[in-house]
């Protein structure tokens, strides 16, 4: 696929960022019906972990099949950045919450407090071109 234009390959991506999405809210709800329940106020810090393994391997698995080239793999993180944060936007709005929950999503506060969402939004979008270079062979 490394021959193919820039297009298809974004097209794809954008595609397989809907699966992101599912496993993100997939995960949201385990926390929310399960690990809540089970753990209190340690969940969120669990949900944030198994968020990340789980990200980090679909990614890896899609990178693996796609095969893009740094280029390619820096477009496809930068536009997974944009519609992760596109998305959570839209969801903080429609939940009747003012734009700022977002922007605190990524203070240091929430990040000590166990919210692991930004350093996972910023993972996704750094995982296609970190991939991307694992996969050369080192000369």
């Amino acid at each position: 696929m490394p021959s193919e234009s820039l297009l298809p390959q974004l097209r794809n991506a954008a595609l397989f960022w809907l699966l992101l999405f599912a496993i993100a809210f997939a995960n949201g709800a385990l926390r929310e019906l399960v690990l809540v329940r089970l753990l209190g106020p340690d969940a969120l810090p669990v949900s944030g972990v198994t968020g990340i393994l789980a990200m980090v391997t679909a990614i890896a698995l899609f990178v693996r099949a796609a095969r893009p080239g740094f280029g390619v793999a820096f477009a496809i993180g930068t536009m997974w950045l944009v519609l992760t944060l596109g998305a959570e936007a839209a969801l903080v709005l429609a939940s009747g919450k003012p734009l700022r929950a977002v922007v605190d999503a990524f203070s240091a506060g929430a990040v000590a407090e166990g919210d692991l969402f930004a350093p996972l939004v910023v993972f996704v979008a750094l995982a296609p071109p970190l991939f991307a270079l694992l996969r050369r062979p080192l000369h």
